[in-house]
């Protein structure tokens, strides 16, 4: 891809990545959830068992800032950490019924910010959109 492509992409993902933040409130019956924050937990309920290591490779963050969201949403009762067996740095993580309410409840709302975003398109852009988004996820 030219340097020309490649900057527009980048300033597209930026503006979207912003746009995101700006639509983006999540009030749940337990409090407020930053973006990360729901995603993270997200990534927990889809993968149960997966490392602190694992997010913070996936995240592309610093160890004590992903330490930190994650230790918030255990004080929160979002997340329940389990230390490995073997190995007292490795930790495992799982959702509680907390958190699966939470996104629950929250579903609506995350449909209707992506709703709000890909308001432009008509169903064959948003199957491409979706396709492409599916090859590039982490």
């Amino acid at each position: 891809m030219s340097k020309l492509n490649t900057r527009n992409v980048c300033r597209y993902i930026y503006l979207l990545n912003a746009k995101i933040d700006h639509l983006a409130e999540f009030r749940t019956k337990n409090g407020l959830l930053s973006r990360e924050q729901l995603y993270i937990i997200e990534m927990v309920a889809e993968e149960p068992g997966i490392t602190q290591k694992t997010l913070i490779g996936r995240l592309k963050k610093e160890q004590t800032s992903i330490s930190r969201a994650v230790q918030k949403l255990v004080d929160q009762d979002y997340l329940i950490k389990r230390q490995h067996q073997d190995d007292m740095r490795a930790s495992y993580l799982e959702v509680t019924e907390q958190a699966v309410e939470a996104l629950n409840e929250l579903e609506e709302k995350i449909c209707e910010v992506t709703d709000d975003i890909l308001e432009s398109l008509n169903h064959d852009d948003k199957k491409t959109l979706t396709d492409i988004l599916q090859k590039i996820h982490i």
